[in-house]
């Protein structure tokens, strides 16, 4: 029996026919036994790498222990000290004190080193 809404119900029963895509002649490769000399790709002459384009940063060292609270004040007096300055050289210095990524706290730290 037939469910409501379905092609035999409309009258539309017919067989539904879809256009087949005729087929390309494929062509088959030749089995033959290798009786000649190899054959080789003339390579191309090795082009060296460019060196990177625009501004490269150095990655900052990474501290050997966290910056302390007293550490971290002094970072902030000394960005405080370059706003009101002006100074830009300044406030970075203060910025790298406060996350602990200036070059005094890295030796510092690399020479305190337990053994």
């Amino acid at each position: 029996m037939a469910r409501e809404g379905t092609r035999s119900a409309t009258g539309n029963s017919r067989p539904r026919v879809f256009d087949t895509v005729p087929e390309v002649a494929t062509t088959k490769k030749r089995a033959t036994a290798n009786t000649g000399a190899k054959r080789t790709t003339k390579k191309a002459p090795a082009v060296k790498a460019s060196k990177p384009v625009g501004v490269t940063k150095k990655k900052a060292a990474v501290p050997a222990k966290k910056p302390t609270v007293a550490t971290k004040a002094k970072g902030v007096v000394k960005k405080v000290e370059g706003a009101v300055t002006g100074n830009p050289e300044k406030k970075a210095a203060g910025t790298k004190k406060i996350k602990g990524t200036d070059v005094a706290a890295a030796k510092k730290g690399a020479a305190t080193k337990k053994k």
